[in-house]
């Protein structure tokens, strides 16, 4: 692939991924995590994830009392999808990072019972980690069948 061919992907990329965060998926349905898990796999920087975080948050959605919060959560997933074997572990333990430290950070604003505060978020939660999976997965394959296109044109040249 080019240079030419690389910008384009990721420009691409880039666009759907803002367009996610833009179109009105579900509560916690987003292909970010997953991209975070896997951006390493990908030889892309950790502040791709954040920056489309950021950059959807900021002229968009709108700010929110836990972003730190949310982005430390993203950068976590990166290093977490670097360092372990499994791609869809990796997943699930960034969902599961996110689940505790996103929630125990709602809960030291707002008080109450933190089990309660646990329990509430498991739907939202189940959502991220079903989306997180489901774009990993995503990725994976399409890495996997782009590298087994071009060891074929390897072979055929």
């Amino acid at each position: 692939m080019n240079l030419k061919e690389t910008i384009k992907s990721a420009g691409l990329l880039v666009a759907v991924l803002v367009a996610s965060r833009l179109i009105g998926l579900p509560a916690n349905v987003t292909p970010l995590l997953g991209l975070a898990v896997f951006a390493s796999r990908m030889n892309l920087s950790p502040w791709v994830t954040v920056g489309i975080l950021a950059v959807t948050d900021v002229f968009f959605l709108g700010l929110y009392a836990h972003m730190p919060v949310v982005y430390a959560c993203m950068f976590s997933a990166y290093f977490i999808g670097k360092y372990m074997n499994n791609v869809y572990a990796s997943g699930a333990v960034s969902v599961l990072v996110w689940h505790v430290t996103v929630n125990g950070a709602v809960w030291l604003s707002s008080g109450g019972s933190l089990l309660q505060t646990y329990i509430a978020a498991i739907p939202f939660d189940f959502n991220l980690l079903v989306s997180t999976l489901a774009f990993t997965a995503l990725l994976d394959v399409t890495q996997r069948l782009t590298h087994i296109g071009r060891l074929d044109n390897k072979q055929v040249l």
